[in-house]
């Protein structure tokens, strides 16, 4: 047994020394001969960056495929859609002529026509615009009257008088 008094008989106190190995030699904890290892790689975040702009597009590029294609088939079914309406001519001359319109937009015309004087038209188009023009002849000189029906319903009606006179009525048919 030792004794603390007297000092030849302690073993010497070299308190905690830092470890000294050998150059090359692991540091604690650590296994000879492995690489240290490495932080896991980084993925890279564009390519998903990218992927989601291409659907974000794709998506928005559906849709106003899916909006313009629902357009075109409403715009078509409107402009092949048949509206029948009804031009008449009224007045107190024996004769006078007309300017209407007929089908998708185009005008006819038809002169020297007894006064009264009535015309079924189909309007086709997309635009169903009906418009007529009734005139006096230059040897009336009494009045002459437009009326444009679509069914029960008068679209517009107008009346003009004397030797030569016109009478305008337009409108939209539905």
């Amino acid at each position: 047994m030792t004794d603390p008094n007297n000092p030849g008989d302690q073993q010497p106190n070299y308190g905690q020394q830092p470890f000294q190995g050998q150059p090359g030699q692991p540091y604690p904890g650590q296994y000879p001969g492995y690489p240290p290892a490495q932080p896991p790689k980084k993925r890279k975040k564009w390519p998903w960056v990218l992927l989601a702009l291409v659907v974000v597009f794709l998506v928005f590029a559906g849709g106003c495929v899916a909006l313009i294609g629902g357009a075109a088939e409403s715009i078509e079914e409107e402009s092949e859609r048949v509206v029948n309406v009804t031009y008449e001519i009224t007045g107190d001359g024996p004769t006078g002529s007309a300017i209407y319109t007929n089908g998708d937009l185009n005008t006819s015309t038809d002169n020297d026509i007894p006064i009264p004087w009535k015309k079924d038209v189909e309007i086709t188009g997309f635009v169903k615009v009906v418009s007529l023009t009734a005139s006096n002849s230059f040897d009336s000189t009494g009045t002459i009257k437009c009326i444009i029906r679509q069914g029960d319903k008068v679209l517009s009606e107008g009346t003009a008088s004397g030797p030569g006179a016109s009478a305008n009525c337009s409108g939209n048919a539905e």
